[in-house]
């Protein structure tokens, strides 16, 4: 009895071992890449005729570029925007969900560091998205997502920082000019919250070395020998082998080498075991569970 608790005991054990080395596995990654949460930056928004606009609280996040960097390697950082459902930047006026209607988005990104050159610098980050459905007048605008790409020169930190961005419209009617609906202006404060820098490793493509020029080659004549030749005397000793001994070979040896086709074949004796082994094990079974019912 004791023995069974023992047993049951450890295998509760080894479950519960199993379950967490799973969970630690299937849900590690997950909670680690849930760790990496967006900034609440703080944009004072204003249309270009000054009336209207606010300030308004966007999710920020610049994404680390995937994989590491290398020098003389175009490296991309992603911006990304996002609009709360409580306070979000509203749409002055209409836009009909088109091919042609297209949400524009730049933004500045200020870079520092000493792979990238000059310093300090900017770099201009794009982004468009088509809108599915119509946006309504005072409805929140669909927010593209914005790119920026980096060349570095040299290894070290490189460090980003989001800046203010405008948000243009590109209508679909023909002739129609391009719209600034807003000029956003970050807090600076909160705009280095969300800042983020990465590493830049060794690795450049290797430089092609130039192939090497072909060295012309002149031949010169040989020159003529009036004189003969010497003859080559190659001699040559021959070794007489000695005579068989044996003249005749007796037959009828005995015959050896019988091999592995004779005899009968292994695999009965080990199916036939594994019978026997078989058969005790269930009868031993059978006669442990009618001893408690025989007491």
């Amino acid at each position: 009895m004791l023995k069974s608790k023992a047993r049951r005991r450890i295998a509760t054990r080894a479950a519960v071992a199993g379950s967490l080395t799973a969970g630690v596995l299937l849900g590690g990654v997950p909670a680690i890449a849930s760790l990496i949460t967006p900034v609440d930056v703080s944009y004072t928004c204003a249309p270009p005729a000054g009336t209207g606009g606010g300030t308004y609280k966007l999710n920020v996040e610049l994404a680390t570029p995937i994989p590491t960097p290398i020098r003389s390697a175009t490296a991309t950082v992603t911006w990304y925007l996002d609009q709360p459902d409580t306070s979000f930047l509203p749409a002055p006026s209409l836009l009909p969900s088109s091919a042609s209607n297209k949400i524009v988005a730049e933004g500045d990104v200020a870079v520092s560091g000493v792979p990238i050159a000059p310093q300090p610098t900017t770099k201009t980050a794009i982004g468009t998205a088509t809108p599915l459905t119509d946006v309504g007048a005072n409805s929140p605008v669909p927010l593209p997502t914005m790119v920026v790409t980096l060349v570095p020169t040299a290894t070290g930190t490189v460090g980003l920082r989001p800046d203010k961005f405008a948000l243009k419209i590109v209508p679909s009617a023909a002739g129609a000019a391009t719209a600034t609906w807003y000029t956003c202006t970050p807090a600076s404060a909160e705009a280095a919250a969300a800042a983020i820098t990465f590493g830049v490793t060794t690795g450049s493509p290797a430089a092609t070395s130039p192939s090497p020029s072909p060295t012309p080659t002149t031949t010169s004549p040989s020159p003529t020998s009036s004189s003969p030749k010497p003859t080559r005397t190659v001699f040559e000793t021959v070794t007489q082998s000695p005579r068989r001994q044996v003249t005749r070979t007796p037959g009828g040896g005995a015959a050896t080498g019988g091999g592995g086709d004779m005899g009968p074949d292994a695999r009965m004796f080990l199916a036939v075991g594994s019978i026997l082994v078989l058969g005790a094990g269930v009868g031993g079974l059978m006669m442990r569970r009618r001893r408690p019912q025989r007491g």
